[in-house]
């Protein structure tokens, strides 16, 4: 292929979301999710592989399993969750998908206020959505 015939850098082409199995607990994990366009972690352990260098590119050479670290809010009142690579180290952001089981994510939230000496935090908190399909990725 040309220089004139590639896409611009940081082009993404168009795919449709793929399913595929957790490399952590096994689950078939649908390629689409409510509140995002990228399906990036298993809904039911929260564990996701370190595929991308850029979100949705797939071009990361590392394949590591990503354990959950940690929740946070993003602007716009957004949960994300803090996924760190077992191989690499690297950590990523991931936005929480509208079918992720809450369980887990309140036994993130309670791990991380029990870490920090404090008193288990809300889930989720006050002012805080939870995707509903409703949001999208820009």
């Amino acid at each position: 292929m040309s220089r004139d015939q590639r896409p611009p850098r940081g082009h993404l082409p168009h795919r449709l979301p793929q399913a595929f199995l957790c490399a952590h607990c096994g689950t078939t994990v649908p390629g689409e999710a409510q509140g995002t366009r990228q399906r990036n972690h298993c809904p039911r352990c929260l564990r996701s592989l370190h595929v991308d260098v850029t979100v949705g590119d797939r071009r990361s050479l590392c394949r590591g399993v990503m354990d959950p670290i940690s929740v946070w809010v993003r602007h716009g009142a957004e949960m994300a969750l803090l996924h760190r690579c077992r191989r690499c180290g690297v950590i990523r952001s991931n936005r929480v998908a509208g079918d992720d089981d809450p369980e887990p994510l309140r036994d993130l939230v309670r791990l991380i206020g029990a870490a920090d000496g404090a008193a288990p935090p809300r889930f989720p908190p006050t002012g805080v959505t939870v995707p509903d399909g409703g949001c999208q990725d820009p």
